[in-house]
């Protein structure tokens, strides 16, 4: 395809001196020559080689990249066909894509993947594009290929893979270690729920009868006594009382009976009667579980709402909080909310985990193990908002 053939697809596309158009009849002959040269110059020097074949895969023309890709002189190069540049291995199946590619007489280009020996070097992967143009003199076509040495493509896809596989293993062994930490987390809080059972039923049991044996004993006594001695007595029965009714209430704070005997609703609405009052402020539950959960999490939306009602007592400067319990087919959701100062949520993003509240710590301990998730919706001067996810199969 030489200089002549360059010379060949200017005058097919430069008008020639007797144009009617003013600005075409300035190609003469001598800037068509110019333009030849300038052409070839671009092929030439371009940075990927460049070659120009017949149907047989003879080359043509080739530029100076491409005689350096199978380090040859371009002379050299000129008439030997390309699969005498492919590897053995491969030669058969390049002669064959040619001849479909030539058969499907399409216009579209195609990338092909091979391994190209040179002259004097090793055999190195390359990327050739070839695209058929019709001929100068239109009998034919002629097929123009791109060369590029994909050596260093290939080396960084492999590389790529293999970070690939290794990013894949990595994160299936993170996914086994969360796991497991979940498995465990679980097991720590059921261990430390059947604790704190214990320990309720034995301020309920064995301080209950130590406080009745008290009052049988004070019983006993205040016969004995003068009027003034069993006015003093009776005030010690109080304290006694008193006494009584605070085991009662660590036994409930440390297992509530209720939540194991009718279920999660109930233990809300009970823990919020006592929470009110106590505290004076006003409480309401309203939405339904639709039947019982899993143990562990109405053990873990429990304990969330007693954690979220500490909170609201000790920081929010509250009137009202409100909790709504929804589930839906596969998640059950509780919102906790009140009206108190509120805060700017952004502080909880930037302190995670660098002095967040161990309350809010412990939420979400719980929430890991059972792959649940917290959100908190805030802002200073209206209320906060908690919004707890569980799902329902874990």
């Amino acid at each position: 395809m030489g200089q002549e053939a360059f010379r060949q697809q200017i005058d097919r596309t430069v008008p020639a001196r007797s144009s009617s158009r003013p600005l075409l009849r300035r190609f003469d002959r001598r800037s068509k020559v110019d333009l030849v040269r300038h052409y070839r110059r671009l092929f030439d020097r371009a940075p990927d080689g460049y070659l120009a074949t017949d149907r047989a895969g003879a080359i043509r023309d080739a530029n100076r990249a491409a005689a350096e890709l199978v380090d040859l002189r371009r002379k050299d190069v000129l008439g030997r066909t390309l699969a005498s540049f492919v590897c053995d291995e491969q030669r058969s199946g390049f002669a064959g894509r040619l001849s479909r590619f030539i058969r499907r007489n399409t216009t579209a280009k195609e990338e092909w993947l091979l391994r190209l020996r040179p002259a004097r070097r090793e055999p190195f992967e390359a990327a050739l594009t070839v695209a058929a143009v019709p001929h100068l003199h239109g009998n034919g076509i002629v097929l123009l290929w791109s060369l590029r040495d994909a050596t260093r493509r290939r080396r960084m896809e492999e590389k790529l893979k293999h970070s690939e596989r290794r990013f894949r293993s990595l994160y299936a062994e993170v996914l086994r270690q969360r796991d497991a930490l979940r498995v465990l987390s679980a097991r720590y809080l059921h261990a430390r729920e059947e604790e704190a059972k214990r320990i309720a039923h034995e301020l309920h049991d064995e301080a209950g009868q130590m406080t009745a044996a008290i009052h049988l004993a004070l019983a006993e006594i205040e016969p004995e006594l003068r009027p003034l001695g069993r006015e003093r007595l009776r005030r010690i029965g109080q304290l006694i009382q008193g006494v009584e009714e605070r085991f009662r209430c660590l036994s409930h704070e440390l297992r509530p009976t209720i939540l194991d005997d009718l279920g999660l609703a109930p233990a809300l609405a009970f823990l919020c009667d006592g929470f009110a009052s106590r505290t004076g402020l006003a409480v309401s539950v309203r939405g339904s579980t639709r039947g019982r959960l899993d143990p562990m999490v109405e053990t873990a939306l429990y304990r969330i709402v007693q954690e979220a009602l500490v909170n609201v007592s000790k920081h929010a400067r509250a009137n009202r909080v409100e909790i709504a319990l929804a589930r839906g087919r596969d998640v059950i959701t509780c919102s906790i909310r009140d009206d108190g100062v509120g805060f700017d949520d952004r502080e909880i993003l930037v302190r995670n985990g660098h002095g967040a509240g161990l309350g809010l710590l412990g939420i979400r301990e719980r929430l890991d193990a059972l792959g649940g998730s917290v959100r908190i919706h805030s802002s200073p001067r209206e209320g906060t908002e908690l919004l707890v996810t569980v799902p329902l199969r874990i």
